[in-house]
């Protein structure tokens, strides 16, 4: 689906996402809850860190930011 972020095989690696380095639009602690989130939310799945990663990011990055 177009709408949806990358995961496994297809995920860019961390350094290859437009913007990921030096982008402070999304805080680690940001991700780092989110990235929780979704894993409790998928039923704590081992050897995902990365896709949950990905994906909170990705849909940190979609919301509005409220300080602009």
């Amino acid at each position: 689906m177009a709408n949806e972020p990358p995961s496994g095989a297809d995920a860019p690696a961390p350094g290859d996402i437009a913007g990921a380095a030096g982008d402070d639009t999304v805080k680690d602690d940001q991700v780092r809850e989110r990235a929780y989130l979704i894993w409790v939310d998928e039923g704590m799945p081992q050897g995902r860190e990365l896709d949950h990663w990905l994906r909170a990011k990705w849909e940190l990055r979609r919301e509005p930011n409220p300080e602009s």
